[in-house]
């Protein structure tokens, strides 16, 4: 492994998603708190039909990162200036598409809405300011992110990342208490977004002085663009479909499900991004690996990582499951409508979900660094299909349980086969060792979340009390993780401690 770029990725990454949770937590609980829960649910739906609207990058950024890691490791910078000058082109016709769509959304988005916010030209101008960032992603920075990425250079967008989050964070909090218009605060992050992306830009062009975007377009630079879209069109439909079909299919209080959705999701989301952001950080490693054909050096690599990530997730799903209850009661007890959030299903669904879903990214991380889009497209339509299958059966009898339900299927399924095929065509022989890591944690999991539910969390009154009770928790299932793991295998737990000695040393 390239331990450099491996740690400083995921190490800055861990520091965006630190911020980023912190920035995640404060900034939604007084903008709620100032402009109501109508308007939060408001910019979160938004923010989700947003987010389907990128589904016109057509899978551009997977296709072009795996293209980029053999030129790149042979310092070809021809080949490197032809697949950017490509990503660039392609880009480009994503965006005007994105454009497109974005006013068909202005247009017919207030018509859905109408019934809880009747001022239309209010709800244009909140989707026009959310969508800053995604215009300057096409026309400017997507093709440098690309670059990045592939050359393992991910903490230099971690960087403007952090620095973008915390401008943001104090300069919408100060317009917050000043009560100016919510559009006005939203605002803020396209205009923070379009200062880091200079940033980046100046960046690339001083590092990557050979860089030629001139190079002839060509629509068929990147073989597995159209699987690497298949998968971004089912992970759009299995990671945002839950708040699209609450806004469109529950017939009375949308706005205040979706709000009350986003309060949960408020940690779901930043964990599972906190997971992704690890695998983020060693997914170019693993890349270069599989290009040197070092099955040994795959086997040993991915053992550790496996390890240290099954034991931080059920870490932090263990905690989740036993202080979420007690944080929603917390966070929102200022709100006006406040004894309408705290619901112990929604805990252990979203509890569940997490775990379920994130249990699988060790393997996907290989996947993807292996550009295996094509060959594992049948399982992500049968996700999508459960997904929203499910989803729609259950919503109108269950409301936020069905859709979450479904979301949990889809996500056993495809969990599974990951951990499958994972086995069957890179890690052979690890079906056995990565299910009995597995089914022992979940198992701890689930005996240190019963323990926590009925002796710690009834003590919870406050945020003082909240955060006396957390971290001691934190620690002491740390250490009962580690030392259970320790138990099962012993030489994979003292290799994940040389490594990070090693680490520690450089």
């Amino acid at each position: 492994m390239k331990n450099s770029y491996a740690v400083k990725n995921t190490v800055s990454s861990l520091l965006v998603e630190f911020i980023a949770v912190i920035s995640g937590i404060i900034l939604p609980r007084f903008f709620t708190e100032t402009y109501g829960s109508s308007v939060n649910g408001l910019v979160s739906s938004i923010g989700n039909f947003i987010t389907y609207l990128g589904l016109v990058e057509a899978g551009v950024s997977a296709a072009a990162t795996v293209e980029l890691y053999k030129p790149l490791a042979n310092n070809d910078h021809d080949r490197i200036n032809e697949i950017l000058s490509s990503a660039k082109g392609f880009y480009y016709r994503s965006g005007l598409a994105f454009l497109f769509f974005d006013a068909l959304l202005i247009i017919g988005y207030p018509l859905i809405v109408k019934n809880e916010i009747a001022d239309a030209s209010f709800v244009r101008m909140m989707i026009l300011v959310l969508s800053i960032s995604g215009i300057v992603d096409y026309f400017v920075l997507g093709k440098y992110r690309v670059l990045l990425v592939a050359d393992q250079k991910t903490y230099l967008i971690a960087i403007a990342q952090c620095v973008g989050t915390v401008v943001t964070l104090i300069s919408s909090l100060i317009l917050i208490k000043l009560e100016v218009s919510s559009v006005i605060v939203k605002a803020v992050t396209g205009i923070v977004y379009i200062l880091r992306t200079l940033y980046l830009v100046w960046k690339c062009r001083k590092m990557y002085g050979y860089l030629d975007f001139s190079r002839p377009y060509s629509s068929s630079a990147f073989p597995q663009r159209r699987s690497a879209l298949f998968h971004q069109v089912v992970g759009m439909i299995c990671n945002n479909t839950d708040i699209a079909l609450l806004t469109v299919m529950i017939q009375s209080g949308a706005l205040f499900e979706v709000s009350v959705y986003s309060a949960y999701n408020l940690v779901a989301a930043n964990l599972t991004t906190l997971f992704n952001s690890i695998s983020k950080g060693v997914s170019a490693t693993f890349g270069s690996i599989l290009a040197k054909d070092d099955e040994t050096s795959l086997q040993n690599s991915f053992n550790l990582f496996e390890l240290m990530y099954f034991i931080l997730l059920f870490i932090v799903y263990t905690c989740m499951g036993v202080f979420l209850y007690s944080f929603i009661v917390l966070y929102t007890q200022d709100y006006d409508d406040a004894a309408l959030y705290p619901r112990i299903a929604l805990v252990v669904i979203f509890t569940a979900c997490g775990i379920v879903q994130n249990i699988r990214i060790p393997g996907m991380t290989v996947q993807i660094a292996a550009g295996h889009f094509k060959q594992t497209q049948g399982a992500a339509l049968i996700e999508a299909v459960l997904n929203l299958g499910v989803s729609i059966a259950l919503i109108r009898p269950l409301g936020i349980r069905g859709v979450l339900i479904g979301t949990l299927t889809a996500y056993l399924f495809r969990s599974t086969y990951v951990i499958i095929y994972n086995a069957n065509h890179f890690l052979h022989r690890t079906l056995f060792r990565t299910t009995i890591r597995f089914v022992v944690n979940l198992l701890l999991c689930g005996a240190m979340t019963t323990f926590g539910v009925l002796m710690i969390a009834p003590m919870i009154h406050s945020w003082l009390t909240w955060i006396a009770c957390a971290v001691p928790f934190f620690i002491g299932v740390s250490m009962v993780f580690v030392i259970v793991n320790y138990l099962i295998d012993a030489k994979s737990v003292k290799g994940c401690f040389q490594y990070a000695r090693r680490l520690i040393r450089k």
